[in-house]
């Protein structure tokens, strides 16, 4: 069976530029990944392509905005999910503007498919009160009541997210002024956020 172009590229994307070039993350990988895995199948469902035989020539305006047409519509995906897909074909199609510069004006195209807009949720917070309400029926006589009260008053007062909290380690905090705490956070970036005194 002869290689695809489309075959050889995404190839190289996936085991060369992501992981080295691009420094993406296993996780950012696996998205991108499952994106792909989803475009193949598209591309046989509704274009009658075998993923063997698409070429890098079938990625282009028409097939990349039916395909996210085809995500919300036929396979139910939200508006976030279909953005998530699409960033990770537009992540492609900048790589491939240096392989392939004859097909520029397409990508560029491409990669004008506005982003839908999901619809904002009303965010529904606890007041001051209801904080201190929910803090005070923590056991902080118990060791695993002590260890839930820093936990939540962390997450409360830094903003961090649970992930965060979960990968902090005893280096991380500085127990001298000022107080503050490092905290690994998306994309193995880092960055500080100092501490409440109350909480030390």
């Amino acid at each position: 069976m002869k290689t695809t172009d489309f075959a050889l590229y995404l190839n190289k994307y996936f085991l060369v530029y992501l992981p080295s070039v691009n420094g993406s993350t296993p996780l950012t990988i696996d998205s991108y990944r499952y994106t792909f895995i989803l475009y193949l199948t598209f591309m046989e469902e509704e274009k009658r392509i075998s993923a063997d035989k698409v070429k890098i020539s079938d990625l282009n305006y028409s097939s990349v905005s039916y395909f996210l047409g085809w995500l919300q519509e036929k396979r139910g995906n939200g508006i976030s999910t279909r953005n998530q897909r699409q960033a990770a074909i537009n992540s492609f199609i900048k790589y491939l503007m240096y392989e392939f510069p004859e097909y520029l004006n397409e990508y560029q195209r491409i990669l004008m498919i506005p982003v839908k807009k999901a619809p904002q949720k009303e965010i529904s917070y606890l007041k001051t009160d209801g904080v201190k309400l929910f803090l005070d029926q923590v056991n902080t006589r118990t060791t695993n009541g002590l260890r839930d009260y820093v936990m939540i008053t962390l997450l409360y007062t830094t903003g961090i997210r649970v992930s965060e909290l979960i990968n902090i380690r005893v280096k991380d905090v500085s127990l001298h002024d000022p107080y503050t705490l490092l905290v690994h956070g998306k994309g193995q970036k880092s960055r500080y956020v100092p501490l409440m005194k109350n909480i030390i």
